[in-house]
């Protein structure tokens, strides 16, 4: 089971659950076990049809942010996925 966090914008779409566990191979698989699970995450975490994250999300893999392009990275029991919101802005 791969553990994948959720973000407060996330969690409180799905009555305040903050953890959820999917079993998957990769980030992408685990991404779509988690909104198969919870379909109104879908248009926060997928930007599309074309399976690319949104880009109001940060993905994270053990602590280590993921590019755009890593979805395929593979993960192991045990290993946790953080998403988040993307801060932007500034002077």
């Amino acid at each position: 089971m791969v553990e994948i966090r959720l973000a407060s914008f996330l969690a409180e779409r799905i009555g305040g659950i903050n953890s959820v566990e999917v079993l998957a191979d990769t980030v992408g698989l685990a991404l779509h076990a988690l909104t198969e699970r919870y379909p109104e995450l879908m248009r926060l975490i997928w930007a599309g049809g074309d399976g690319v994250v949104n880009p109001i999300t940060a993905v994270f893999l053990n602590n280590d942010l993921l590019g755009p392009r890593q979805l395929e990275t593979s993960v192991k029991p045990g290993d946790q996925i953080e998403i988040l919101a993307m801060v932007s802005g500034g002077v």
